[in-house]
């Protein structure tokens, strides 16, 4: 028997990385059918280091995700379908974009969804209104392979092993993830080890980096840090050599004189609340490339998010960064205000 039921709350991890929440709408035996998402309108003031100063508004970033989970024989099995409205922003356009594609059964997933990289950080940084370069400073700073088309999740025990659609297109082996995840006390921790076979000229080697990320809890308030160190891995910190950016058409990014260079990134963060609706977080993240150039980029953020109503936000964050990162991004500042209503 069909039957509509009420809302129900899950588990938010962050503004920028799944639903706060969903309304369950159709329960058939042990399957159910549920939907989610959010709507955001952004103004963004930029007045950038070069150029003449604009504002931009959008609604580009609203989403809509469906999700199923039902019980076969003892195993627990959920399909999970996302997308949002970036998908000809390039172009000025709004067309819905695949985000997120995937199956899990109890501890295995496989689909499009984020990368190993992502995982074993996100969860334990500030909260950020930005939504290009959120992560810059970590590994995975938001490059075009931060949902590869293809990735294999599988935890146990707070590990996770992680296989994922290879950057290099003619790498013999997919990119790889470990992490650990666990708790001391107040601390949370991420520990993770990447392998990538990257691009090297005419030739290919593999790069290898290591991440570790931090929360500290304090009262209300809490400390973020995280760190890292590698080969191979700008194409998902998006800072390279000479400040190119990391993309799947950029498979030199990780290279310079035949030999794979190497990259140190960190952040560091406070999210402080100053009543039960109103809370402020605090970032610094920088990447230093071991090029001959010495590339170094940074980014310096300030937010205040107020919670009008119990799924209403509306947030002013101020940001400047000390290079272009992304295609879209400028060097310089900018001012975003938003209005984030979650279903």
């Amino acid at each position: 028997m069909l039957y509509i039921k009420k809302l129900s709350f899950g588990l938010a991890v962050l503004g920028a990385c799944v639903q706060a929440q969903a309304i369950d709408l159709v329960t058939n035996g042990d399957t159910t059918l549920s939907i989610g998402g959010y709507v955001k309108a952004e103004g963004i003031f930029y007045s950038p280091d070069e150029g003449e100063s604009e504002f931009k508004g959008s609604g580009r970033q609203s989403r809509i995700n469906v999700k199923t989970t039902k019980n076969v024989e003892d195993k627990k099995l959920t399909g999970f379908i996302e997308g949002d409205f970036y998908g000809n922003a390039a172009n000025g356009g709004s067309d819905l974009r695949l985000r997120h594609a995937y199956v899990q059964v109890d501890d295995l997933t496989v689909g499009k969804t984020w990368n190993g990289q992502f995982l074993a950080v996100y969860p334990l940084l500030t909260d950020q209104l930005d939504f290009r370069g959120t992560g810059l400073g970590t590994i995975s700073g938001g490059g075009a392979d931060i949902r590869p088309d293809l990735t294999v999740h599988y935890t146990h025990k707070g590990f996770r092993f992680t296989a994922q659609d290879p950057v290099y297109d003619e790498a013999n082996l997919p990119d790889m993830v470990v992490s650990y995840k666990n708790n001391i006390s107040d601390l949370s921790y991420n520990v993770a080890v990447t392998a990538r076979e990257a691009k090297n000229g005419d030739d290919s080697d593999v790069g290898v980096g290591f991440s570790l990320a931090g929360k500290l809890k304090l009262g209300n308030d809490s400390l973020h840090a995280s760190v890292y160190n590698g080969k191979g891995m700008g194409v998902y910190s998006t800072v390279c050599v000479g400040r190119a950016l990391g993309t799947t058409g950029d498979l030199d990014c990780d290279a310079e004189d035949g030999k794979l260079v190497s990259q140190t990134g960190y952040t560091v963060g406070y999210r402080h609340k100053f009543t039960e609706k109103l809370m402020s977080n605090m970032r610094y993240g920088e990447i230093m490339v071991d090029d001959e150039a010495d590339t170094s980029v940074n980014v310096k953020s300030v937010n205040l998010v107020y919670e009008y109503l119990p799924d209403l936000d509306i947030g002013i964050e101020w940001r400047d960064r000390s290079d272009k990162t992304l295609s879209q991004v400028k060097k310089g500042q900018q001012v975003e205000v938003m209005a984030k209503y979650n279903f």
